[in-house]
């Protein structure tokens, strides 16, 4: 799975980047908000994202609530990564949209996962959407099919 690390420390990115690696994601970087919006805003944009709560221009939690604004895309599982472990923090971000939170320094497997949590829960939503698209087909279906017969019973009556 595709993954966006955006954090302005470039000694984190890399070792982030690394691990992730390792891990078997195909990373895509941002060194800052700006660029990662860029990048989720993209074409085969990421369905997966740690964003650094604080980094110059736009931070993660803007990042993540200009996401979260933009109903017409693939939902972005957002995980906000930290060094505050306020819990107004926390709550924030949580209430800006990002679906996880984690401080710095954080242990590797636990954050490997949250990850696996996350995409767990974006196959249950292509899931749920793929029912959902089938569901709409069926309904449609059966619309016509009404339709048709209430058109053959109203033209029956008339030559009756």
């Amino acid at each position: 799975m595709r993954i966006l690390i955006a954090d302005d420390n470039p000694v984190f990115l890399a070792v982030l980047e690394a691990m992730l690696t390792n891990w078997g994601y195909d990373v895509v970087t941002a060194s800052d908000g700006q660029e990662a919006l860029s990048v989720l805003q993209g074409e085969a944009s990421p369905r997966l994202a740690i964003l650094d709560y604080m980094m110059p221009a736009i931070d993660g939690i803007e990042v993540c609530r200009r996401m979260r604004g933009h109903h017409d895309r693939d939902y972005v599982y957002i995980l906000i990564l930290t060094a505050t472990a306020r819990t107004q923090d926390l709550t924030f971000a949580m209430e800006s949209g990002a679906d996880d939170y984690v401080t710095k320094p954080f242990k590797s497997q636990e954050l490997r996962a949250r990850l696996r949590s996350g995409c767990r829960i974006l196959e249950l939503q292509g899931t749920l959407s793929l029912a959902r698209e089938r569901l709409s087909a069926h309904a449609q279906c059966n619309t016509s099919c009404l339709e048709n017969a209430a058109a053959r019973a109203a033209f029956q009556t008339l030559e009756a």
